[in-house]
């Protein structure tokens, strides 16, 4: 699971939120003093939530949106109306005191799910080109040629991406048992 980070100035605050969060089974929850605080705990970390208000002790909610160094984490604002209106940016997450338990339990669930999916879908794309990379440089000038052949071929006559042609031939290069030049082989004999 990501982990959450409270950068409210005051403890208080802080440490409420973080009891009401760990009691309903998140577990990784942190009260960083700052947001400067908070962005180097983030830069240790893969993806995640920061839960804060329009302005923490060293910056405004904005600087730590620019300065984040990684695209998964969210910023969630808490913070009362009249902070918030006026100030909130397009595609900011926000609850508005007082908050409801149920609003922030399934706000924060709801975030943090967002969250996790972006990041395996990322890891998930950047191993795909690892393999991809990886099986390249082991095929020949001429083998490379008669796959990227094939790709074009399935891309214009199936309209797919390059990406979704490559899957194609790889996925029917497993299920025959046969190499992906093989396989590329076939798909340009018919």
């Amino acid at each position: 699971m990501s982990m959450i980070l409270l950068a409210f100035p005051g403890d208080k605050t802080s440490k409420k939120i973080r009891s009401i969060l760990m009691h309903r089974g998140f577990d990784d929850v942190r009260i960083m003093s700052s947001g400067g605080e908070a962005l180097r705990e983030l830069s240790e970390h893969s993806a995640g939530l920061i839960i804060c208000p329009v302005r923490m002790r060293d910056m405004d909610y904005t600087e730590l949106i620019r300065r984040k160094s990684t695209p998964f984490y969210e910023v969630l604002l808490m913070d009362s109306a009249k902070n918030i209106y006026g100030r909130k940016e397009e595609d900011v997450v926000a609850l508005t005191a007082p908050i409801k338990l149920t609003d922030l339990i399934s706000t924060v669930d709801m975030m943090l799910s967002d969250v996790e999916y972006a990041y395996s879908q990322e890891k998930k794309k950047k191993k795909r080109e690892k393999e991809r990379l990886r099986a390249a440089k082991k095929r020949s000038p001429e083998e490379q040629m008669i796959l990227d052949n094939a790709k074009a071929y399935l891309m214009e006559r199936n309209h797919l991406s390059e990406e979704e042609a490559f899957r194609y031939i790889q996925k029917n290069s497993m299920d025959m048992g046969r190499s992906m030049v093989e396989t590329a082989q076939m798909i340009l004999m018919f």
